[in-house]
Parts: structure tokens; C-alpha cells; sequence
């Protein structure tokens, strides 16, 4: 199973990869011999994790993109194939949440969420399949979330959004298994990443009833998700097609 967890130098794709689980599925992928492309839209960040992916003997390639916008996806895409003309693996993580009621929920925030956390989606694996045909044995992972399968409250907008995201990740299974493209959604549970820490810090989201509802009693650190993302990309994953795979510490199961 070890050699089956390596990369051997082939390219992956992360987007969001400037801090929390895109980071650290960064990190992951270099240690497994991963050459990664950072996609973000911070430079500042980006380089912080192009920092670390070498840290760890792995090479990486920044790329400041807002992966909303689907122009700037071609020509993340077309910057790509020139440098590389395939793709092994594809982290669609980008994502961002906003609380409140729908009754409180301007169209204009709604647009904006499901622009980053699906519409991003849509826009990365329409652009960079093709370039996955490419490869030998290629992954998707798309990170959706637990509250794409559950309701939570006062987040409607990011419960829909994240429930498009693992069925189009099903979808995209249905259509893409017999070109031996696998494609899998990622459910993390409550996880300590820079935006949730800086909920609780704000007070917009309490502390302790979050880590109440895990079984666990805790939330996940973003390397406990970024180990799980790893695996699915890898050829040690490969006859998981079409899962969603919750990784919540328990949080669904009651």
C-alpha cells in the first residue's frame, strides 16, 4: 500500500491552498512526492505554503487565481497544460460560509457563496478534466462539508451550496468512471481552520456546542482532512468512485 500512496513527482492541483485544509493538503501531498500547483487568491499565503511544500523536498508552482471567476479558470487552465499538458489529481477546496437566516440573506450574498463554493467547482473540473484524461489513474477530490448532508442552522446559502457540490461530485462519477477518472466528495466535520477559529473568536459561532455535537469531543485539525483528501488522490483509493466520505469525528452519526 506505500508505494501505492506516492505520486512519484506527478502534478496535483489545490485550490484554496493558501491556509487551513488547502494548506494542509499541500503539506500532505508533498511528503506522498506530489508536485503541487497552489491556487489562491492571496499571493502572500500562497507563497507561505509554497514555503512549506519545499521545506518538505516536493516542488511547487503558485498560481493567483480567484476560481469563481471562470475566465481567470482558462487561464489558470491554459497556464497549466502549457507547463505541464496533464494533471494528476485535482483539490477542489476553495470555499468560504456566511451566517444567516434566509429570511436575512441578500441575493447578492448568495450569488457571492455559491460563486466560490460550487459555481468554482463546476468551473475547475469543466476546465481541467481534460487534462485529467491525460494522466494514468486521475483523481478529484471536491471538499464539500457534513453541512451538505445535514441542515445547520442559519446557514442555508452554505448548505445548499455544499449539498450541489457532492452531487455533482456524483454525477461527475457517473460520467467520468469509464475514462477511469475517479471522482469522490470530502465531508469534513467541524475543523479548526483560520475561518472557524475566527468565528468563535468574533463570537458568531459558540465554541462549545460545535465540539458537543462531535461524538469526539473535538474538532478536527485541517491534517486530519488533508490525510483523507491525500488518500482519495491516490492510487491506494482506487476503488473509491462516487463516495462522500465524511470525516466529522462523529457529528452525523446521532
Amino acid at each position: 500500500m506505500l508505494k501505492e500512496l506516492q505520486f512519484a513527482g506527478d502534478p496535483v492541483l489545490v485550490t484554496g491552498g493558501g491556509s487551513g485544509i488547502g494548506q494542509a493538503c499541500c503539506a500532505a501531498l508533498a511528503e506522498l512526492g506530489a508536485s503541487l500547483m497552489i491556487v489562491g487568491r492571496t499571493e502572500a499565503k500562497l507563497r507561505e505554503t509554497e514555503a512549506l511544500v519545499r521545506e518538505k523536498g516536493a516542488s511547487a508552482a503558485v498560481f493567483v487565481a480567484d476560481v469563481s471567476d471562470e475566465n481567470q479558470v482558462a487561464a489558470l487552465r491554459d497556464d497549466v497544460e502549457r507547463k505541464w499538458g496533464r494533471l494528476r489529481g485535482l483539490v477542489n477546496n476553495a470555499g468560504d460560509n456566511f451566517v444567516k437566516s434566509i429570511d436575512e440573506l441578500s441575493t447578492e450574498k448568495w450569488r457571492e457563496i455559491v460563486a466560490v463554493d460550487l459555481d468554482s467547482v463546476f468551473f475547475m473540473c469543466r476546465a481541467f478534466i481534460p487534462l485529467l484524461l491525460k494522466a494514468k489513474k486521475p483523481a478529484i477530490v471536491n471538499v464539500a462539508s457534513t453541512f451538505g448532508v445535514i441542515g445547520h442552522p442559519r446557514m442555508p446559502v452554505y448548505c445548499a451550496a455544499k449539498g450541489g457540490v457532492v452531487n455533482l461530485s456524483r454525477q461527475l462519477a457517473v460520467d467520468y468512471g469509464a475514462n477511469d477518472l475517479r471522482v469522490n466528495s470530502l465531508c469534513p466535520g467541524p475543523t479548526l481552520s483560520p475561518r472557524v477559529k475566527s468565528y468563535f473568536d468574533r463570537g458568531i459561532v459558540p465554541r462549545a456546542p460545535t465540539e458537543d455535537m462531535v461524538m469526539l469531543k473535538r474538532l478536527a485539525e485541517c491534517d486530519e482532512i488533508a490525510n483523507v483528501a491525500a488518500f482519495l488522490l491516490s492510487e491506494a483509493a482506487s476503488f473509491v468512485h462516487g463516495a462522500t466520505i465524511i470525516v466529522d469525528g462523529g457529528q452525523t452519526i446521532h
